[in-house]
């Protein structure tokens, strides 16, 4: 997530839309990224409104952000975990598949500059594929840790604040997801693909 500066950010709490846009501008890939990667295919249709809710949430605390207290993208990472566990807790799906079903229309990509060209071969295509379901599999501590840490890159102290438990209870975490993944994925990385 791209760190926005603070002068940014104290003018967006005075009022400046055009901080506000900027921020916007900055934190839309990784909000929509993170809260697809976190939900699932199943919310593809919802993950833009989920994320205009958080974008509401975070200009409405606003004015109450601290910059002595938490890095500014790691108070929003907060919104976004919060708001996502209160989606799951609104109305639960089952997360043991991310197949489409029939009615589900053409899928939307996200844009992301990490992912591969839309050359990417077959292969890591069903990789891709492979590890959503399997990341779909795990608990919503598990997979929000392991989302946070290993696509969005953040450090230990950024998890911990964003998730609200101690950097050991976050590599726990993370170990245990990684386990788990490895596991489910092991068949299909023993087949050689």
């Amino acid at each position: 997530m791209t760190e926005l500066t603070e002068t940014v950010v104290r003018a967006a709490q005075s009022g400046d839309q055009a901080a506000c846009r900027t921020i916007v501008e900055g934190l839309q890939r990784p909000v929509l990224a993170t809260i697809y990667r976190f939900l699932g295919s199943g919310w593809r249709r919802e993950v833009e409104d989920i994320a205009q809710e958080v974008f509401l949430k975070v200009f409405r605390a606003l004015p109450k952000f601290d910059p002595a207290r938490a890095k500014f993208t790691t108070w929003v990472y907060t919104f976004v975990r919060n708001h996502c566990y209160d989606v799951l807790k609104r109305r639960r799906l089952p997360t043991s598949s991310m197949h489409a079903g029939p009615d589900d229309g053409p899928a939307r990509e996200l844009p992301d500059r990490r992912e591969q060209l839309p050359t990417a071969s077959v292969e890591n295509q069903e990789l891709g594929r492979r590890i959503g379901e399997a990341l779909a599999t795990l608990g919503e501590d598990q997979r929000m840790v392991f989302v946070l840490r290993e696509y969005e890159q953040l450090d230990y102290g950024e998890i911990a604040a964003i998730t609200g438990v101690n950097e050991g209870t976050v590599k726990s975490r993370l170990f245990r997801a990684k386990e788990s993944l490895r596991l489910q994925l092991a068949p299909y990385l023993e087949a050689g693909a």
